[in-house]
């Protein structure tokens, strides 16, 4: 039997509308805060901060920015780079206790702990400070101690590093200039020995043949072995055919046989220089060198046309007054006074500020000329007016100018003048006429004594000691009545 229940609504209790609301209420907080925090509006890593510092390289003076370091919030991507200041500025880093991280390729990385960010705040990091790797570290010092000229500290960091990283890619660098450092220091049998291990160690080291170029160098240059220096050179030239010194090697070459006295030798090894490299810049150099073999050889005329060749095909070249020079130089052995002085006087003419190649600036060409003017004049034409006006040229004109070993040519001059009119006056027979060029000869001569007391000859000895030598024998030999 079933129980038929109708219009049970009736009997239904009535709902209580508060709590349905308040129920409604909290599920839509519910919803809302959970929309909220899954779209990060009320994450706590909202709530954010700044940081900034500077980062700063250890260097052997101190320390320098460093530009370029990556500074990083640990478990962040959220980074920055610095600047030519070595600053830098993270934003939206999260409160709380945070570190950070700088790394640079070949740079030793730097942590940073326990960093406190607070809402909204800018927190200044204290300087950090980093260094070079222990390898790119010794590397950089023994750079900026070379550059500095401290080649005793450069050699040690160099040194270091070789027998610390024995697998470093810089061996061969360190290595050269290690040698470098020795010949700067002008101990150039170590600077041999240290430019041949390289060649031993690190042949294979882009520097190989600047070691090979530069072993011939000292032997040649300073130590003046020429056969080895030749040898080394025949090296190079061979070994490292495209070498950017093969030219330099040829022409160390030359030299050696020059410096040796084989001067037919040495022309054909110069020549080569011209021949075999056509792009180099070292012809007008050799060219001169071949016109110097000619005139060692006494070969006069070749000589000329040999010098000549510089002034007409290298018409700006450091060596084009040298060779004008040298005409009028070559034209004096020849005993062609007129022809020598005519050239030497094209020197004063055309290379008036000229001054004798790899020589100090003050180093002038134009003195010399004048001197052996004037000299011309005097030993080879007798003609000791035009003499004494081109001696006079000298002082007058180039008062502080200098032999090659660095004596003063005025004195010289001012000596050759009382010379010369010590050499009127012997040949004037008119004694008035005579007393007056011997009266100018003793002033001359004092002029020497007052003006150059120490200055001297070729020899060492002193010029004023030969002036006061003609004055005394002047008064001696003839008094005045």
């Amino acid at each position: 039997m079933s129980l038929l229940i109708t219009n049970c609504k009736k009997n239904e209790p009535k709902p209580d509308c508060r709590k349905l609301y308040q129920n409604i209420l909290i599920l839509l907080v519910l919803v809302l805060s959970l929309f909220l925090f899954s779209s990060g509006c009320l994450s706590p890593s909202s709530l954010t901060g700044s940081v900034e510092g500077f980062v700063y390289e250890e260097t052997n003076g101190g320390t320098t920015p460093l530009q370029g370091a990556l500074v990083t919030i640990s478990g962040s991507s959220n980074s920055a780079l610095t600047d030519s200041d070595g600053y830098y500025r993270i934003d939206k880093v999260a409160i709380g206790i945070n570190s950070l991280t700088v790394v640079k390729e070949n740079y030793a990385s730097k942590n940073i702990n326990g960093i406190e960010v607070k809402e909204n705040e800018v927190i200044l990091i204290q300087d950090i400070i980093t260094r070079l790797s222990d390898e790119e570290f010794l590397l950089n010092q023994g750079k900026n101690y070379y550059i500095s000229e401290a080649y005793s500290q450069a050699i040690a960091a160099f040194q270091q590093l070789i027998e610390d990283f024995p697998d470093s890619e810089h061996l061969g660098y360190a290595q050269f200039y290690i040698g470098c450092s020795y010949y700067n220091l002008s101990l150039y049998e170590i600077s041999i020995d240290e430019f041949n291990k390289l060649l031993e160690n690190y042949s294979d080291s882009e520097f190989a043949d600047d070691a090979q170029y530069y072993i011939g160098y000292c032997n040649e240059k300073k130590l003046g072995y020429y056969t080895k220096a030749f040898l080394e050179y025949y090296e190079l030239i061979n070994n490292y055919p495209g070498s950017m010194w093969a030219d330099d090697a040829q022409l160390g070459m030359g030299n050696c046989y020059y410096a040796n006295g084989e001067y037919d030798n040495a022309i054909i090894e110069y020549q080569k220089v011209i021949t075999e490299y056509g792009d180099s810049p070292l012809h007008d150099l050799t060219q001169y060198s071949i016109a110097h073999c000619y005139r060692k050889l006494s070969d006069y005329n070749k000589a000329i046309i040999e010098y000549k060749k510089v002034i007409s095909n290298y018409p700006g070249s450091d060596y084009s007054a040298p060779a004008q020079y040298y005409i009028g130089y070559t034209y004096y052995q020849e005993k062609e006074t007129l022809k020598a002085i005519a050239e030497f006087q094209k020197v004063i003419n055309n290379y008036s500020g000229a001054v004798w190649p790899g020589e100090s600036e003050d180093r002038l060409i134009a003195p010399c000329a004048q001197y052996y003017i004037a000299w011309c004049y005097e030993k080879e034409l007798g003609q000791y007016f035009n003499a004494i006006n081109a001696y006079q040229l000298v002082i007058d004109n180039y008062p502080d100018s200098t032999w090659s070993d660095g004596r003063e040519i005025s004195p010289e001059a001012q000596f050759q003048i009382g010379e010369c009119n010590r050499a009127f006056g012997i040949e004037e027979e008119d004694e008035i006429i005579q007393r007056g060029f011997l009266d100018a000869a003793i002033d001359a001569y004092q002029l020497v004594i007052d003006n150059y007391p120490d200055s001297t000859w070729s020899d060492g000895s002193l010029i004023a000691e030969d002036a006061q030598y003609w004055i005394d024998w002047i008064n001696v030999t003839y008094p005045e009545s």
